[in-house]
């Protein structure tokens, strides 16, 4: 028998006559709800609004990043907090594109003009976590996909390489230019189009009609990568067990913010990521932390000698 899809009618209350429900897209209306609600909380009236002031001093820099304080969201809203919490890629893109929305309104009325196709307001977590802050060790497969508190200690550092966000190609036969936007498993949350089309870093060599591409490399936007591993601090270890570790990766200003040899607290979103070694005789995954947010403990940290310096730079101006 043929099924025929007819659009939902319903009768009308008095006439009798009948109208079309509208299609909505369910998933869309979710992002811009909660990006609508993020918007609020940041524009919330309290007498201190620490979000606003830091949204509006950071507005201008090259690469903006807002800390939140999870426990001043949980006292905005509890469930909104616990979701963010619980299920990070939900809901971090539509906080982020709210910050930037936000961020682009407040660089405008201070004359500060800025490019809305490359402009993006990063934002990172700190406050309590609860069970979710923890060492190394107490990292399990039921935490996946959660935002999560680590502490430890650096023991190694790699290189900061470049990592292409979006590449720019040139059809010599077809006289075009092509442009491609790369999301990868190691890639923050960074917008709502990037968590719904999936994972995609295969590098283009051929447009549609098969005529060879050729990269412009001046006209593609990188960013800063690092893979930094963090050890468990030895008086937390167990008597007679070695300190066990996780790697992190760091993004676009984060890099470089730590050293081998400090303590740090990191807040990111714990992902296991498959690869080839991930076959049918193995179903072993690496598990990585992607951080939003990097706090170091110690007078010795990079991250402490540079506030140092802009603290004393702020002095010096005020004088």
């Amino acid at each position: 028998m043929d099924v025929v899809n007819e659009p939902a009618t319903l009768p009308g209350a008095n006439t009798g006559t009948q109208f079309t429900l509208p299609e909505t897209n369910l998933a869309e209306d979710l992002y811009l709800e909660r990006q609508r609600h993020y918007r609020e909380y940041l524009e919330r009236e309290n007498r201190v609004n620490p979000d606003y002031e830091e949204l509006s001093r950071i507005c201008t820099s090259a690469k903006p990043r807002l800390v939140v304080s999870v426990d001043h969201l949980r006292e905005f809203d509890a469930e909104l907090a616990s979701s963010l919490v619980s299920e990070p890629a939900d809901y971090i893109p539509a906080f982020e594109a709210a910050a930037t929305e936000l961020g682009v309104s407040l660089a405008a009325n201070a004359g500060h003009a800025v490019d809305t196709n490359i402009f993006r307001v990063a934002v990172g977590f700190r406050g309590s976590f609860g069970e979710r802050h923890l060492t190394p060790r107490g990292l399990r497969a039921s935490q996946l996909g959660q935002l999560m508190c680590v502490e430890g200690i650096v023991t190694r550092c790699s290189l900061v390489r470049p990592k292409v966000v979006r590449s720019v190609h040139y059809a010599e036969a077809s006289k075009t230019f092509y442009a491609k936007h790369y999301y990868d498993q190691t890639s923050s949350m960074g917008g709502k189009n990037d968590t719904s089309a999936g994972f995609s870093s295969a590098y283009p060599t051929t447009d549609d009609k098969g005529n060879p591409l050729t990269t412009e490399y001046g006209y593609s936007r990188y960013m800063d990568h690092q893979t930094v591993n963090i050890q468990e601090m030895p008086e937390r270890a167990p008597p007679g067990q070695l300190p066990r570790g996780v790697d992190v990766i760091l993004d676009d200003d984060l890099v470089d913010v730590v050293k081998p040899g400090d303590r740090v607290s990191l807040v990111g979103v714990y992902r296991a990521l498959g690869g080839k070694a991930t076959t049918a005789a193995s179903a072993i995954f690496r598990t990585v932390i992607l951080v939003n947010s990097v706090r170091v403990f110690g007078a010795g940290s990079l991250a402490a000698s540079t506030s140092s310096k802009v603290a004393a730079k702020e002095l010096n101006a005020r004088a």
